[in-house]
């Protein structure tokens, strides 16, 4: 019966390197090990990234779930007969009412050249108005008194509307708050997929990390030779 040894040797390739006992590859074992801080650096990163994905996932939630909202926007009717109580944040709505111009609010976004403007509906103060503009001029001579959109309390809505709470605040003396709302005018559901696409991205961004993960820390198995 032929023994192990040379059942082996004749399996190995002439010019292969010889294995110990164990099957363990002596020149594999002589080679230096890994730099531990590179491998802690990389560990770092990609720890870091799976953070900052799992951020911009929390960050993109809401604009998620409206995405997904009805298609059909809720009547809201005119603004002087809105009841706070019955409003819903984050919700698709169309509302009636009388731009206040002595109201109106002019700005622009840090990145892009958007314009927008922010104003109240007369008749009331627990609704704001955000209308994009490309002429400020026909803007404020613009007859429109429909408006259909997104509608977001203002803490809600995050840091990129705190300037805009508190100019209208503090410079023009509106009753603001956290609980007021403000309406994106034309943003209906469907325009918000640059949001879902976010999302996808850093859900990719974590699974390719964890699985990264997995690999690095998975244990490597050793098949011994077995004896004939």
């Amino acid at each position: 019966m032929a023994s192990a040894g040379s059942i082996r040797e004749e399996l190995i390739p002439e010019g292969s390197p010889e294995l110990a006992a164990d099957g363990v590859d002596p020149e594999l074992l002589a080679l230096p090990a890994p730099a531990r801080g590179r491998r802690v650096a990389t560990l770092a990163l990609m720890a870091l990234a799976v953070v900052a994905a799992l951020a911009l996932l929390a960050s993109t939630r809401r604009d998620i779930a409206y995405f997904f909202a009805d298609s059909a926007p809720l009547e809201l009717g005119e603004a002087v007969e809105l009841d706070p109580a019955d409003l819903q944040s984050n919700t698709f709505v169309t509302l009636e009412g009388t731009p206040m111009a002595s109201g109106l609010v002019s700005y622009g976004r840090v990145l892009g050249s958007s314009s927008y403007q922010a104003f109240p509906l007369a008749g009331q103060r627990n609704v704001y108005v955000q209308v994009p503009v490309a002429d400020d001029d026909a803007a404020r001579t613009s007859p429109r008194r429909e408006f259909s959109g997104r509608l977001v309390s203002f803490g809600e809505a995050g840091g990129r509307f705190g300037t805009v709470r508190r100019f209208l605040e503090n410079k023009m003396g509106m009753p603001v708050s956290s609980g007021s709302y403000l309406l994106l005018a034309d943003e209906p559901p469907s325009s918000y997929l640059s949001g879902l696409a976010l999302a996808a991205l850093a859900s990719l961004a974590i699974l390719v990390n964890l699985l990264l993960f997995v690999r690095l820390f998975r244990a490597i198995h050793v098949t011994r030779d077995a004896k004939v």
